[in-house]
């Protein structure tokens, strides 16, 4: 099995964490990871990654305030997107399929409408819905005195309780899962902050094939929150993982690895069909 291993780079003397393997000499697809919330990539990627490194060549940088990697001032959504295509440049990675989890699929959505020339397809695991906030309401919650309101916020929507119905099964939020994403808490609630205060690009329609992976048993956003953001997306699919939750890649690692596979990895022609109908067997097609 290949093994992941960090490497630090720099964007504009900022130190970024970028997790990848190492070359292969066979050309491999470029499989380019975006994590979510609740902890840096190697929590989010850490049951996956490595079984997709036989396969891919895999890049998972840890987002501004994530990890290894430090703040980005004004991080708009329009800085992110221009952020993730400096990481691109700087891996070595022309095209890649981008894949992510909750607001990381959501910031994958953005960068595959805004270079889709360098996006070979989408695969968006239980987010991808853009926020907008009233021009005015963004004004109002940007002065200091609402800073409480966003502490306030953080800490309920990182309670152990809260964490726990991010899982279909609550036995996966473990003591360190709860801790994980308690400390990444801080950094998150800050960068949603910066984001959500921020005008949202007005393109937001991918062209690259586009999937949509979904626990079902998602308690943060349910499924038919995927089936709003599959209509906004020509040709979009959807692929329900049973029994997950917010975090299908942790949960059920087998499906979410044989489902990314599938649709990203060429096949035979005589074989695209019958994958289309049965993707895995813990997993309906949509």
């Amino acid at each position: 099995m290949a093994k992941i291993q960090p490497e630090l780079i720099r964007i504009a003397a900022r130190q970024v964490r970028v997790w990848r393997n190492a070359p292969h000499q066979a050309e491999r697809p470029n499989l380019f990871l975006v994590h979510g919330g609740m902890g840096d990539a190697y929590w989010h990627w850490h049951t996956v990654w490595e079984t997709l490194a036989d396969s891919f060549q895999v890049v998972a940088p840890d987002l501004p305030r994530f990890g290894g990697t430090v703040e980005l001032p004004n991080a708009s959504f329009a800085e992110l997107v221009e952020w993730l295509a400096r990481v691109q440049e700087l891996v070595g990675m022309p095209r890649a399929a981008f894949v992510g989890n909750s607001f990381g699929a959501g910031l994958a959505r953005l960068y595959a409408s805004a270079h889709p020339e360098r996006v070979t397809h989408l695969l968006l695991a239980d987010g991808g819905k853009i926020p907008a906030l009233p021009a005015l309401a963004r004004r109002v919650l940007a002065a200091p005195a609402f800073s409480p309101v966003f502490e306030l916020i953080r800490r309920q929507a990182f309670s152990e309780n809260s964490i726990r119905r991010a899982f279909g099964n609550p036995s996966f939020a473990t003591a360190e899962s709860i801790s994980e994403s308690q400390r990444a808490s801080r950094g998150f609630v800050a960068l949603m902050r910066q984001t959500g205060l921020s005008a949202v690009p007005k393109e937001q329609t991918p062209r690259a094939p586009t999937l949509l992976i979904w626990g079902e048993r998602d308690h943060l956003a349910p499924s038919g929150r995927a089936q709003e953001i599959a209509a906004e997306i020509p040709n979009a699919e959807l692929a329900l993982i049973k029994n997950a939750g917010h975090m299908p890649q942790l949960e059920d690692p087998a499906s979410f690895i044989k489902i990314v596979s599938d649709f990203c990895l060429p096949r035979p022609e005589s074989d695209t069909n019958a994958a289309r109908v049965n993707l895995v067997n813990d997993a309906a097609r949509i």
